[in-house]
């Protein structure tokens, strides 16, 4: 029951003939009213990662808070004037800002952050946003990949495995860059009439910074608060501070300091249903690890390519980076790390050394989440703030056309790269 009603909801969420907010929640109160959990309550607080959902509706918060006192217009015109030579050169410079922020803070956190800006730049050079909202979600995820603080899975996978930041970042993060410069490569390619553009000069010029300031006190208190939101989420592991925490506590500390009077009209523009999209998404995932389903899966794998180090790689990066771009890779990690653990009782000679199989699940794990609109965190995030601010969006289908083959060509270039360096 679990998995028909999980393949139902998907199928039509791949349709998008109903708005997706209401297929996840049903979704998840027929798993519920069918007696896929037996404690409700339990089954929320061990599948809903209520992390993610605090750390969206904090920064969704901030972000609007800030961004009515020209923070956001203000970095767009320094970040024009920085790549503006034309369309390419400026989306190359964006993507790969966001990549490298990927790295340092959470993949949400970035598109929440840059989304207003990429939005601004656009809109004061009358182009279209959608190749570089596209690009920067592909950018987000590939990013989160070089660091064990990225991505979730990753924080997960390094603290299974034993993994240091250094040794994780040297392996993760040359292929992260390498396939960050291939995704750039094929959407210059696929988009290269929206992003055949040069920009005019003395245009360029004309944009003054100073011209986005509304106040000068709210625009550099902005500016703190910014700067301190990244402080705490960089050192957040030293401070043993959860992210929802940083961002519940940034959002409603700009609330009080900047717009005290204004909390409802706020408070309006946080996606609601983003985040009860994801509530409902939770609960169905983990509809599947409750009835065992995942758990059965990884070990069929065990069964298919158990004997091999290199089959076992190879596929572990093919089926999680498959898996991924469909289901939670959150659910999807936890279930599988026991699973590469257990290998070193199974075949204790082939298996003795376990880190391919590490690096090979956080590479599938995390670069799969590019294959659909709801594969990641950022994709929902970063497509909702577009809907939300320029009332446009990009179709489940039209996004896995194009992401099929950079997410295909980043797997396969992933596992020639983990068969030269680790195998």
């Amino acid at each position: 029951m679990a998995l028909i009603i999980f393949l139902f909801s998907y199928t039509i969420l791949v349709t998008e003939k109903i708005n997706r907010t209401i297929v996840a929640i049903l979704g998840a109160t027929i798993m519920m009213i069918l007696g896929i959990f037996e404690n409700h309550i339990e089954a929320i607080k061990n599948y809903v990662d209520v992390n993610t959902i605090y750390l969206l509706m904090g920064m969704m918060i901030f972000v609007s808070v800030i961004r009515k006192k020209g923070l956001f217009e203000y970095l767009g015109i320094i970040t024009l004037k920085a790549f503006h030579k034309n369309g390419y050169i400026l989306y190359f410079g964006l993507t790969f800002m966001v990549a490298l922020m990927s790295a340092i803070i959470d993949n949400v956190t970035t598109v929440l952050v840059f989304i207003p800006i990429t939005l601004a730049i656009t809109d004061s050079l009358e182009v279209d946003p959608l190749p570089f909202i596209f690009g920067e979600i592909m950018a987000s995820n590939i990013g989160g990949t070089a660091t064990i603080i990225g991505d979730p899975p990753n924080i997960m996978i390094a603290s299974a495995a034993g993994l240091r930041f250094t040794e994780f970042f040297m392996v993760n993060g040359t292929i992260s860059f390498l396939n960050l410069f291939v995704m750039q490569l094929i959407t210059m390619f696929l988009f290269k009439k929206k992003l055949n553009f040069s920009i005019d000069e003395n245009k360029v010029k004309s944009f003054d910074p100073r011209s986005a300031i509304k106040n000068k006190l709210g625009f550099y208190i902005s500016w703190a608060l910014l700067l301190l939101t990244l402080l705490l989420f960089i050192f957040q592991h030293q401070l043993e501070m959860e992210s929802s925490t940083i961002a519940l506590f940034i959002g409603f500390l700009a609330l009080l300091i900047l717009d005290r009077n204004e909390v409802e009209e706020i408070l309006k523009e946080v996606e609601w249903g983003t985040i009860l999209f994801f509530f409902g998404l939770f609960i169905m995932t983990g509809g599947l690890v409750q009835t065992g389903i995942l758990k059965d899966f990884t070990h069929v794998l065990v069964n298919i390519a158990g004997s091999s180090m290199r089959s076992f790689a190879m596929m572990l990066i093919g089926v999680s980076g498959a898996i991924s771009g469909f289901v939670d890779n959150i659910p999807f990690t936890a279930t599988l790390i026991p699973v590469i653990k257990n290998l070193q009782h199974i075949n204790p000679e082939t298996f003795s050394n376990l880190k391919p199989l590490w690096y090979s699940l956080s590479l599938g794990a995390c670069l799969g989440g590019n294959f659909t609109p709801i594969g990641a965190s950022a994709n929902i995030v970063a497509l909702a703030m577009l809907k939300q601010f320029k009332n446009e969006e990009i179709k489940f289908k039209d996004f896995f056309k194009f992401a099929f083959l950079i997410v295909l060509t980043n797997l396969i270039l992933s596992a020639i790269y983990i068969e030269i360096i680790l195998i």
